[in-house]
C-alpha cells in the first residue's frame, strides 16, 4: 500500500462513524491480501510476510471490536478465526493457503457492512479531528488542498 492509499484510509478513519470505521478496515484487509497474493506470484516473499502480517492485525482489529452478547456477532467472529487462521496458515507456509476464497467472504462482509454504515447516524468517533471535504485549488505554487478547519496543505 502506498503513502498516498495510506493517507486516504486516514482521512477517512478521522471522518468516520462506528459503521464505516469496520468497512475501511475491510477494504484495507482486502488490498494487504491482494498485494500479498502480487508479491507471492513475483516471489517476493519479504513483502508477501509483510503484508499478510498486516492483514492478520486487522483482521484481529476487527475481532476485538464485535459485540460478542450479540448472537450474529458469534457467528461472524468464528468467520473472522477462519480467515484470521488461513493468514496465518499462508504466512507459516509461506504459501496462500485459499486467500483468495477469504477475499471473496471480506467482499460479501464489506457488502453487507457497507449497507449496515448508511444507516449509522450517529457521526464520526473522533469527534475532535478536523472537517474534511473534497476539493483541491489550483494556486500559483501548486495545488491547495483546504480543509473547513481552514488548514491549508500544499502540493
Amino acid at each position: 500500500m502506498t503513502n498516498e492509499e495510506m493517507n486516504v484510509y486516514k482521512m477517512r478513519i478521522t471522518q468516520a462513524g462506528v459503521g464505516e470505521l469496520a468497512v475501511i478496515m475491510l477494504e484495507m484487509e482486502m488490498q494487504w491480501l491482494r498485494e500479498a497474493l502480487e508479491a507471492y506470484d513475483k516471489g517476493d516473499m519479504d513483502t508477501y510476510t509483510s503484508n499478510l502480517d498486516k492483514a492478520s492485525a486487522t483482521q484481529v482489529e476487527l475481532m476485538n471490536e464485535l459485540n460478542l452478547d450479540n448472537e450474529v456477532s458469534k457467528d461472524v467472529y468464528a468467520v473472522y478465526i477462519f480467515f484470521n487462521k488461513q493468514i496465518v496458515n499462508s504466512k507459516i507456509k509461506r504459501k496462500p493457503q485459499e486467500l483468495d476464497k477469504v477475499i471473496e467472504m471480506l467482499e460479501q462482509y464489506h457488502a453487507s457492512f457497507s449497507a449496515i454504515a448508511h444507516t449509522d447516524t450517529e457521526g464520526p468517533v473522533m469527534q475532535q479531528s478536523e472537517k474534511v471535504y473534497a476539493g483541491l485549488t489550483y494556486g500559483n505554487n501548486g495545488l491547495n488542498e483546504s480543509s473547513l478547519g481552514g488548514t491549508e496543505y500544499k502540493v
